[in-house]
């Protein structure tokens, strides 16, 4: 080989001899790469021999796959004993999803919550929403909304209520309650027993029901009696004693007053709906106020003329100060009995003659039973918006029955049946109950992540979310999930698993790497060895060429 061949070879070899050792150092980088992946997911898999997560153990035998998720917390079922398990914020406030939310929005109720305790109709508005944004079926809604209200569930009772409600007019529901219902009785309404209270000689009239000088008498007098009857108390006063025997109307007749209307609550408060309970304030107040006589009488004059029985308009005096106290002259017993039910609140009788032989001739009188359809019709009134907005009134000017509308069969009362209510039924309205009196009371937030199992069990073990659960009391109370003796927090051997599995596939991904790199590495070393023997040797031809050429010159 010439000097400039080998010269030339020897370029190249130097050449090939550098890019197999830039070859074999990139080769060598790559597997220290690949070791501090093997680093790194050695790593991540010792991690996860600890990781942990959160089950629901509520049988309390050590069961791991039931894992706790929003959909189990908030879904009624054996599991969570019919009561919601809340998820709150720091504030105190629930955590809802995004079909919560909606159907709470859609409901009315603010985030800041409402503060109070709501009413039915908000309530059944609640459980039409949850339909319509899928989480129960219309027809569980139907089911559910029968089923009465239970406004204290969640606040103090976990009690369900397994009673329905159902609208009646007045009369279907005097029917229903007189066949169901438990009343308390008043027990002897009488002439006598009322005479133990006001003193003087009496009678009790129920409508056209006697004749003569009879008298009623109810031995078990029950509310429906008041309601249904017309039931008028009549009794003898002595001449100038008038006002005192109208006071005893309203003052010795207490015990029967306070019977009857704390029987008439009971009867209409069946749901305990706040607008109910405000009608029932209203009605009783409005009605005392029928009893009050010495509020507005302040006292009466005779009438002219002889006062003979008569039953034309001029027969009839009403002083213009009187609101609540009639005054009719000349009429028997009989007529007086008629008008009497004409009227609310006290009517003096002033009988000139001797139609009725009692003496002195002057009588007062209170149709019983108006007093308690004036209530009802009060009630009534409330219910429908007030008098501004209502049909029905108590003409408390005149005090006459014909100048008033009284409470009348087009009006649907709440009625309370007891009908055997389908278990699941009683139990899934009293979970959702439960649940709409915590979001009116503590407001609520929207997350659309709470429904991912992995980020909300993450928020409850990093203290950014809470559990809130019903105790023993019945009330709701906020905690950590480790306070609720149902969570358990165990090794999650899914995610063990799973990071096993991932690291070796990832091991065995790396070695088969690293088996590559060094059989490449290995052949550039082979390589970069023959390079190197050739590189000496060319050298070598190259220096005995060299050599040669001064010693020619030489000779």
């Amino acid at each position: 080989m010439g000097l400039a061949a080998s010269q030339a070879r020897l370029l190249t070899i130097t050449a090939r001899k550098a890019d197999c050792e830039f070859q074999s150092m990139r080769y060598s980088h790559q597997k220290i790469a690949l070791s501090r992946n093997m680093t790194d997911i050695s790593n991540e898999y010792q991690n996860s021999l600890n990781q942990t997560k959160l089950v629901y153990d509520y049988y309390g035998n050590n069961d791991k796959s039931l894992s706790l998720t929003y959909g189990l917390m908030m879904t009624p079922s054996e599991l969570n004993g019919h009561m919601p398990i809340l998820t709150t914020d720091s504030s105190g406030k629930i955590v809802l999803n995004t079909q919560y939310a909606a159907a709470a929005r859609a409901a009315g109720i603010p985030q800041e919550g409402l503060g109070c305790l709501p009413s039915t109709t908000i309530r059944n508005k609640f459980l039409d929403e949850l339909a319509t944004v899928g989480i129960i079926t219309p027809i569980a809604a139907e089911s559910y909304k029968a089923v009465t209200y239970a406004q204290e569930m969640g606040l103090g009772t976990s009690d369900l209520v397994t009673s329905t409600v159902k609208q009646m007019n007045l009369q279907d529901m005097m029917d229903h309650y007189k066949l169901n219902g438990n009343w308390t009785s008043f027990g002897e309404l009488s002439a006598t027993t009322l005479k133990e209270k006001t003193g003087g000689d009496a009678v009790l009239y129920n409508g056209d029901e006697t004749a003569g000088n009879g008298s009623v008498t109810l031995t078990d007098c029950k509310i429906t009696d008041i309601i249904e009857g017309d039931l008028q108390y009549i009794v003898r006063v002595g001449d100038g004693d008038r006002e005192s025997m109208a006071k005893k109307f309203e003052t010795e007749l207490t015990d029967l007053w306070e019977w009857m209307f704390e029987e008439l609550a009971t009867m209409l408060n069946v749901t305990g709906d706040a607008q109910i309970a405000g009608a029932i304030q209203v009605a009783e107040s409005m009605t005392r106020e029928l009893l009050e006589y010495s509020k507005h009488h302040t006292g009466f004059r005779d009438a002219a003329g002889d006062g003979h029985s008569t039953m034309n308009a001029s027969a009839e005096n009403q002083t213009t100060d009187k609101k609540n106290f009639a005054e009719f002259f000349g009429f028997n017993k009989n007529k007086a009995r008629i008008q009497t039910s004409g009227y609310f609140g006290s009517v003096m009788l002033d009988r000139k003659g001797s139609a009725w032989n009692w003496k002195p001739r002057e009588f007062a009188s209170i149709d019983i039973s108006n007093i308690a359809k004036a209530y009802l019709t009060y009630f009534a009134q409330y219910m429908e918006g007030g008098e501004r907005y209502s049909d029905y009134k108590v003409d408390d000017e005149t005090n006459k029955v014909s100048e008033s509308h009284l409470i009348d069969e087009n009006f649907m009362f709440d009625v309370l049946v007891e009908q055997g209510i389908n278990t699941n039924q009683a139990l899934n309205s009293g979970f959702y109950d439960a649940m709409f009196n915590q979001i009116c009371l503590k407001g609520w937030v929207e997350n659309a992540n709470v429904d991912d199992e992995e980020y909300l069990q993450e928020m409850f073990q990093s203290g950014v979310l809470y559990i809130s659960t019903c105790n023993d009391d019945g009330n709701y109370y906020q905690g950590n999930y480790s306070t609720n003796s149902f969570i358990k927090e165990v090794a999650d051997e899914d995610a063990i698993a799973k990071a096993e599995a991932k690291y070796n596939t990832e091991k065995q991904k790396i070695n088969s790497k690293e088996e590559v790199l060094d059989m490449k590495m290995k052949n550039l070393d082979t390589e970069i060895s023959s390079l190197t023997t050739e590189y000496d040797t060319i050298k070598s031809v190259i220096s005995k060429n060299i050599e040669k050429s001064f010693k020619r010159y030489d000779a």
